[in-house]
């Protein structure tokens, strides 16, 4: 039986995780789409998720490792979304992230509606330091 072809998307938010990984390391914004065409060539495929108290239930989802150094420095969260098993796997890339504190599968979490009420208020914190980090490094160049 033939495998079925595959279809990645990018919800919006992703694709903008792509584009600022573009302007703070090209590199690694290049690694990461060319992870994401290797996942759509059926070349690999991610290692499952599971739900955790902190991240929420991404039991649907899957992460790819990117990035450079051990272990690599980022992370790709996707899931399976609608599509017909026989002939067409749609899969949607959730959040390209940092692999940091698990930022990746919060934002992932986050965005999916999933993130615990008990993980918001940490969430909250992380993804302002994330930020506030980025505009200091952005105002350095």
């Amino acid at each position: 039986m033939t495998p079925p072809h595959r279809r990645v998307t990018f919800l919006a938010a992703a694709k903008a995780d792509v584009g600022r990984l573009n302007d703070d390391d090209p590199l690694i914004a290049q690694l990461a789409l060319q992870k994401v065409q290797d996942l759509q060539a059926g070349k690999v495929t991610g290692v499952p998720l599971q739900e955790m108290a902190k991240t929420g239930d991404l039991g649907d989802c899957a992460k790819l490792y990117v990035g450079v150094g051990r272990p690599p420095s980022h992370r790709i969260v996707y899931r399976a979304v609608d599509g017909n098993p026989a002939h067409l796997e749609v899969l949607e890339v959730v959040a390209v992230e940092s692999r940091t504190d698990l930022y990746a599968h919060l934002l992932a979490a986050s965005r999916l509606g999933r993130l615990p009420i008990e993980s918001k208020r940490s969430f909250n914190r992380l993804h302002q330091d994330v930020i506030a980090r980025r505009a200091a490094a952005k105002g350095r160049r």
